[in-house]
């Protein structure tokens, strides 16, 4: 599939999540200039479509890695990392975290199982500008949905259409 307006990207992130968000892009012509994972399984991925990866060993690896050549966006999908107001400001356009609770109500580490034991009847996921502060970004787009938090699949019910 063609789109008018392709770009480019790098993808930060481990997981099932980032390969699900990966082919969306690909799918849709967009180009992916990299994968950064700790994750074995998603470096895997990436190495089968040529793909350039990394397992950085710091942030100045990572930094140097996306810095390599100009790029559109920087997604961070499922991402253990903090980056810098450095590495965020390298998009031409725009860094977009995707967090797996809806803001600013669960902001922040472990927001699922903070849900959780809040017996929460409803709730999404979030797409939103990555800042210096964890989670405080532009919200892009938000989904909620009615339905116990630990019953919910997350992939399937995560709207990549939405961002991508």
């Amino acid at each position: 599939m063609c789109v008018r307006h392709p770009f480019s990207c790098f993808i930060v992130g481990e997981g099932t999540l980032p390969i699900r968000c990966a082919e969306v892009l690909l799918q849709r012509g967009h180009d992916i200039l990299g994968i950064v994972s700790p994750d074995s399984s998603l470096r895997r991925w990436a190495r089968e479509r040529d793909i350039p990866h990394l397992d950085p060993a710091t942030l100045e690896d990572l930094a140097a890695f996306l810095g390599q050549r100009a790029f559109d966006y920087l997604f961070s999908i499922v991402n253990s990392y903090i980056l810098s107001e450095d590495i965020l400001a390298l998009p031409r356009r725009m860094s977009i975290n995707y967090h797996d609770a809806p803001l600013p109500r669960y902001a922040g580490s472990h927001a699922t199982s903070w849900a959780i034991l809040a017996r929460e009847s409803r709730y999404g996921v979030s797409w939103h500008v990555a800042t210096r502060r964890v989670d405080a970004g532009d919200i892009l787009s938000q989904e909620e949905r009615n339905g116990q938090v630990g019953l919910i699949d997350r992939d399937r019910f995560i709207s990549q259409r939405q961002v991508l």
